[in-house]
């Protein structure tokens, strides 16, 4: 374990963890160490040499300050073990050939966990369903995922882009990752973007709404992230998923009964009828991950995924305008 910088570290660790593996060690520093030291009193703290040095580290995971991911990467790699990394895996294009370079010397992997599919059964069996035709052939993408701002209890860094990513960057990450699983494109193109700061004055040089329009596999994409998520909401937000194909549609969004907010379902509406689908794909990622880890598949994702993803949003955040004139 490298960076304990993000709450999302806890549930990488955890699905590993329910998968088999064994954490080793992890780096003392960081705005949640105490927190896993509590958490896994087994784990060694240590630097990050520490980590990379000890010979039974074959994963290193990442969840440090999302600029420093890249080198952290780029360092695991160089000393022969596999990387998973907290989205968004680089904040720059440079960042981004250093760690393809450092994949293509080594041989080992490179993962980049987006957790609104991968830790979503609706959206993982929605992008499934899509890829098999099951609402014939996906014309139309569009995603919405409004965040609770909590900008009060965040880390300093998060206010300061060159560190945290854009909006683009970082949320919106999930959004070309699903554009890309549903449409199988590997040469997705940004119409569009744009972003802004429309509701945090006291933070300047945070943009808390963006937007971005994709082209690929014969599908437009559509999709709108924010930190603009009301109090009123009884969840950290409310993220939507719409795929619409020549033979239907297919949603994914959240229910709410009695004010509480439930699991995402996915409905599918076709010639048949409008209905829910059930059972939806269970599966941890993690157990395709450790196989893929064992015998180098692509069961989790294909190798090029990331890299297309991070393209993508890279690509999107040097073309962003302003989102208010």
């Amino acid at each position: 374990m490298v960076g304990l910088e993000h709450l999302h570290v806890f549930e990488l660790v955890h699905e590993l963890r329910t998968a088999g593996a064994r954490v080793v060690a992890h780096t003392d520093g960081g705005t949640f160490a105490a927190e896993f030291a509590g958490w896994l009193p087994e784990s060694r703290p240590t630097d990050r040499n520490g980590v990379l040095s000890d010979p039974d580290v074959e994963l290193v995971v990442l969840a440090g300050v999302p600029a420093d991911r890249a080198g952290d990467a780029v360092a695991a790699l160089r000393s022969g073990r596999s990387v998973l990394v907290d989205k968004p895996g680089v904040t720059t294009a440079d960042q981004l050939d250093e760690v393809q370079a450092a994949v293509a010397a080594s041989g080992r992997r490179w993962w980049v966990l987006f957790s609104e599919r991968f830790g979503v059964p609706a959206v993982r069996t929605a992008t499934a369903m899509a890829r098999s035709g099951a609402v014939g052939r996906v014309v139309a993408v569009s995603g919405s995922a409004p965040h609770r701002a909590a900008f009060a209890s965040r880390p300093a860094w998060f206010a300061d882009p060159a560190r945290a990513g854009s909006l683009l960057v970082d949320l919106a990450t999930h959004q070309v990752d699903q554009f890309v699983a549903v449409t199988g494109a590997d040469d997705v193109r940004v119409v569009h973007a744009a972003s802004g700061n429309v509701a945090a004055p006291e933070l300047p040089a945070v943009h808390d709404v963006a937007e971005l329009v994709l082209e690929g596999g014969g599908a437009r994409g559509f999709h709108r992230v924010d930190f603009l998520e009301a109090d009123g909401f009884p969840a950290w937000g409310d993220v939507r998923l719409v795929v619409t194909g020549t033979e239907g549609r297919l949603e994914v969004r959240t229910p709410i009964l009695d004010g509480v907010a439930g699991s995402p379902e996915l409905w599918i509406t076709d010639a048949a009828s409008h209905r829910r689908v059930e059972p939806l794909d269970q599966r941890n990622w993690a157990d395709e991950l450790l196989a893929d880890l064992a015998d180098d598949g692509e069961r989790l994702m294909p190798r090029h995924h990331p890299v297309v993803v991070s393209r993508v949003v890279l690509d999107a955040q040097d073309r962003a305008v302003a989102w208010s004139p």
